[in-house]
């Protein structure tokens, strides 16, 4: 690692590359460089422009996303930069201060710390979990630097209770690393989290997901208060049921809760009754591929009042698989044909490689296609914790368009 203030090696940019870097895009691809870059995993470098001007330091790490991050744009800024538990700290402090509304509230004690890119340093997360720290590794090169964002950690936020970690560099199951490691402190196998005073289980030791995904937190604040009493809902691709906890603790009338993963009846379930309620004829779940449940309810002539559409970006099953940046205009004919008129359709889509107004069109195309007409009544992006840099469109990935069906 290298030391303070000691040169660095030069990464050089494209052309087109340096006017992207100058206008704020941090994270940096393989194309991006005049020539294939060779470094190793966590390596610091200096990146220059075509002209060989200064842009940044960073460092270089093969990811999903990219291949490097430019961490200051700084040309006086001590060059330790990761190796250096100040330039670390200093971050870790920065997001705190920026959250200090949640780390007060005492109706939600889940959310984001840490965002990356969106706070100084990419290629990791940091999710608060009422005490409890839960960070996403997305490099071998930002984990060689494990140990010095642990001690920064530890002494922005002494209070908390322990650390999980998850690698996600490391799918193949080819290297060293765990998928889940504990890295401080005693984990519970399960945990009872608040958001907006309604409860959830989660559990931060266990695969690659916890229960919860944090950044719907106001979208499921907006169905609870302003859309749910009375009404009926689907939330398809449901996993945990959170959309649907939420709509019952709304008023809502009866919510049925669609996923083809096994465990999602248990999960629900367990969600439902975190908070006093039970799963029977008013709140039901079906363990089923949501492509069959859609036909079942057309061909019974079942129809609800909201219909949340969560798709992950790609999923496979035995009869469909589904790619959110062009099967998803379907999805919505066929959601659209089972939603009552007045009611309201919830599109949402954490799909990078979409941009919100293609997501908008495939919607628009697929009330076409069921021949109805929509309104928009409300969207969502990313909530405050997940702040995303100006300049790098793949970090606001987030993209949540409501509906009401005339």
């Amino acid at each position: 690692m290298a030391k303070k203030n000691t040169q660095l090696p030069k990464k050089e940019l494209r052309k087109w590359a340096t006017v992207q870097v100058k206008k704020g895009q941090i994270l940096l691809t393989e194309k991006d460089f005049v020539n294939p870059p060779s470094f190793t995993e966590g390596e610091l470098v200096e990146i220059i422009g075509i002209d060989h001007e200064f842009l940044g330091y960073g460092y270089m790490a093969k990811q999903h996303k990219g291949v490097g991050w430019i961490l200051t744009t700084d040309q006086n800024a001590d060059t330790g930069l990761l190796g250096d538990l100040d330039f670390v700290q200093a971050k870790l402090q920065e997001a705190k201060n920026q959250r200090q509304a949640l780390l007060i509230d005492d109706m939600t004690t889940a959310f984001r710390i840490f965002n990356g890119e969106g706070d100084g340093i990419g290629g990791f997360t940091i999710d608060w979990y009422a005490g409890y720290a839960l960070i996403q590794w997305y490099s071998e090169g930002i984990y060689r630097y494990k140990d010095i964002i642990l001690e920064a950690l530890n002494n922005v936020f002494p209070e908390l209770k322990g650390i999980v970690g998850k690698n996600r560099f490391n799918l193949d199951g080819t290297g060293s690393a765990k998928q889940s490691e504990v890295l401080a402190g005693d984990i519970p196998e399960t945990l009872t989290i608040q958001e907006n005073g309604v409860n959830y289980i989660v559990r931060l030791d266990d695969g690659w997901m916890t229960g919860i995904f944090l950044d719907q937190r106001n979208v499921r604040n907006y169905i609870q208060t302003e859309i749910a009493p009375g009404k009926s809902l689907l939330n398809l691709f449901s996993y945990t049921g959170a959309f649907s906890v939420a709509a019952a603790l709304g008023g809502a009338a009866e919510t049925m809760s669609v996923d083809v993963a096994k465990r999602s009846l248990q999960l629900t379930q367990e969600q439902f009754e975190a908070n006093g309620l039970e799963i029977g004829d008013q709140h039901k779940v079906r363990v089923m591929d949501v492509f069959n449940y859609l036909d079942y309810a057309k061909t019974h002539d079942l129809r609800f009042d909201i219909v949340v559409l969560d798709p992950p970006s790609f999923s496979r099953t035995k009869k469909h698989t589904f790619q959110a940046s062009k099967d998803y205009r379907n999805l919505v004919a066929s959601a659209l044909s089972i939603l009552n008129t007045g009611g309201y359709l919830v599109s949402s889509t954490n799909a990078a490689n979409m941009t919100k107004d293609d997501f908008i069109k495939q919607i628009g195309e697929g009330s076409d296609d069921a021949r109805v007409d929509i309104m928009p009544v409300a969207d969502f992006g990313l909530p405050v914790d997940f702040p995303a840099p100006k300049g790098n469109p793949e970090s606001d990935y987030l993209k949540v368009e409501i509906f009401q069906k005339l």
